[in-house]
């Protein structure tokens, strides 16, 4: 046993946040931790990093009662964590902020960057890392800036590794890249710690999984010896098919095309694309990522050029180069990275819902803020945002709320269609089922959606229709009726069954 939290008990201002938790952490084991935001992961997290103190309780290392006074403190016991948000210094080489603070120094006290280069490969290679020692963090990929942070831990004498949703910014390749490091950290007796809103994930990398809900305890397993509709359940106390919303037995909407789209092509993700969208459906795209879904979609919002095909909306064609022309025709887009695409992370809930429908509340250039004021209270209303006050900062609203401010943003200006990617990205379960209540009721109401998503679930469940992506070319069209994952898989591999074979 690497290291044990015994009757912890942490609260702030009299709400408890952690009520006798339990957990043993152990050496070569990835040991998931999930549970919805507010469950308690957080803050267990912190304490076990020394940045919060419990009031009670303990913690064991090698089973000695220990205490960690501070972060700093925590890396002198072995424990290291890496943050969903990069730590980096973007203007340093990854050089320099891997030996920041243990510098090995030559002559007049200057670091040997020879000497340090040397250092540093030699514990690179221990897990086969690839990472180019002169590069400026600044321009890192997402994957890149993880692998410097994890070998920045592997300095540290690290012993027990704390990944915090580690995957959130990565596409497939990288994950894969990600997973065999963690392989290799396993394999040599390092344990860790991994949060994940992706159960997926959780159950393809990590050996056990322990489950937090309203800052208790439910349990610990192996995964091998559970599934997933469990470890929801365990989550938020319901089975997986209460999570979905049930599809209306069909809508006056459906029998008109809404969007028409014939032989789209760009320069090099997607070709010859054609399709139909009709008013108030789902249509859900599949397939594994970068196959040309993220390119399409935002092809249709114009942030992407096409060198060919034709767009047409309610039949008539239009021309969109240019995310200002998609919104004028309704179209709205809510990217997968609404952090750098959807908000003004450092404003208020306020001035990022009301930006776009600017000019509707203002005359003359004067902003009627008393009727701006009433269309926000009634979009957070709307769509249950949790905020204190209209004035509150978008970037200390959980992720379930700020992508319901993105959504709150666009609702004004009225769209017939919508492009969702990746919609419930780094979102918790709970979350997800609010989000998914809010997408039924918007095409309930006639709006007709695109969603681009790699969940299978959200994909099967949540689609009236579903294409799968293949290499930048549709490989196949499935009724959501009578789509499986099966069928979702082969032909996002190349090879499509007809429906009629697998009946």
């Amino acid at each position: 046993m690497l290291l044990e939290v015994k009757d912890i008990i942490k609260s702030f201002y009299g709400v408890t946040a952690l009520e006798n938790i339990n957990i043993r952490f152990e050496e070569g084991i990835v040991h998931a931790l999930v549970g919805e935001n507010g469950a308690g992961k957080s803050t267990l997290i912190k304490i076990i990093g020394g940045v919060y103190h419990a009031d009670s309780g303990a913690i064991l290392i090698d089973g000695m009662p220990v205490k960690i006074h501070s972060s700093f403190d925590a890396l002198k016991k072995g424990i290291s964590i890496v943050h969903q948000e990069y730590n980096l210094v973007r203007n340093m080489t990854v050089l320099e902020n891997v030996m920041f603070g243990k510098e090995i120094t030559g002559r007049f006290g200057k670091m040997d960057k020879a000497a340090a280069s040397d250092y540093l490969q030699k514990i690179a290679n221990k897990d086969n890392i690839k990472v180019d020692l002169g590069k400026y963090a600044g321009d890192l990929s997402s994957a890149e800036a993880k692998v410097v942070e994890i070998l920045r831990a592997c300095c540290n004498d690290m012993r027990l590794l704390i990944l915090d949703e580690p995957t959130a910014a990565l596409d497939d390749e990288d994950i894969a890249s990600l997973f065999s490091l963690i392989r290799s950290l396993k394999t040599r007796g390092i344990g860790i710690i991994y949060i994940s809103h992706r159960l997926d994930e959780v159950f393809q990398i990590c050996d056990r999984v322990s489950v937090l809900k309203d800052g208790k305890h439910i349990g610990t397993w192996n995964t091998g010896d559970i599934d997933r509709d469990f470890l929801i359940k365990a989550m938020v106390g319901r089975e997986i098919k209460d999570i979905f919303p049930h599809k209306a037995s069909g809508n006056n909407y459906q029998n008109s095309v809404i969007l028409s789209v014939r032989n789209l092509s760009d320069s090099s993700h997607f070709d010859n694309i054609s399709f139909e969208l009709k008013r108030g459906e789902i249509l859900g795209i599949g397939g594994m990522s970068g196959h040309g879904q993220r390119e399409l979609i935002r092809a249709l919002f114009g942030a992407i050029r096409v060198t060919k095909g034709t767009i047409a909306i309610n039949g008539e064609k239009v021309a969109i180069k240019h995310p200002a022309q998609a919104v004028k025709h309704g179209i709205a887009f809510l990217s997968d990275d609404r952090r750098n695409e959807g908000l003004a992370e450092q404003q208020s809930v306020a001035r990022n819902i009301a930006y776009p429908s600017l000019k509707m509340h203002s005359r003359h250039g004067i902003i009627k803020s008393k009727a701006q004021h009433a269309l926000i209270d009634d979009l957070i209303m709307q769509l249950n945002i949790k905020l204190s006050s209209q004035q509150e900062i978008v970037q200390n609203l959980s992720g379930g709320n700020q992508q319901r401010v993105v959504l709150a943003k666009w609702l004004p200006l009225k769209p017939c269609i919508m492009l969702f990617h990746e919609p419930t990205l780094g979102i918790d379960i709970g979350a997800k089922v609010e989000i998914y209540k809010i997408l039924r009721n918007l095409v309930e109401q006639g709006i007709s959606i695109i969603m681009v998503t790699s969940d299978m679930l959200e994909l099967l469940n949540m689609s009236d229709r579903i294409l799968v992506f293949y290499e930048g070319h549709i490989m196949a069209e499935y009724p959501g009726s009578v789509a499986s994952e099966e069928l979702i898989m082969a032909a996002a591999s190349g090879k499509p069954f007809d429906i009629g074979d697998k009946e």
